[in-house]
């Protein structure tokens, strides 16, 4: 089970993205916290690629059967790139002593889904996150 959204970059574009999350996961048998999870996370990936991708991004939902059955997320972008070791992974987001407001998005994502890779370069930004079903069948 697969789908693979192409959004243009444009207002309100990342509930198109959260609703198909909610659809999916409903089709897998994920739990109701289970779905909360990674449409916050997807929202904030596609905010992510909204602001730094350019005008338009791919979002790839599957579920993955296996010994431990979950959902996989991909957004990619083809904006500039980052590195994304140099994204505090936890709340270390600190400015002159003041907490930043840059960098949260990141920090939710890693917190809320069960793992996260990031590969980025410029003309090409994906961000792969896992969700683990709980109470599979």
């Amino acid at each position: 089970m697969e789908v693979v959204l192409h959004l243009p970059a444009v207002p309100n574009v990342e509930l198109v993205a959260a609703k198909a999350v909610e659809t999916l996961g409903e089709a897998m048998g994920m739990d109701r916290d289970g779905i909360e999870a990674v449409s916050v996370a997807v929202v904030e990936a596609c905010l992510n690629a909204m602001e730094h991708g350019g005008s338009s991004f791919v979002v790839r939902l599957a579920g993955e059967d296996g010994v431990s059955p979950r959902m996989r997320v991909e957004v990619e972008d083809q904006g500039r790139g980052f590195d994304p070791d140099a994204c505090p992974p936890d709340d270390s987001t600190r400015v002159h002593g003041c907490v930043s407001k840059r960098g949260w998005g990141l920090i939710l994502i890693r917190e809320l889904m069960d793992d996260v890779q990031i590969s980025s370069r410029p003309g090409l930004t994906r961000v792969r996150m896992w969700k683990e079903l709980e109470n599979a069948p």
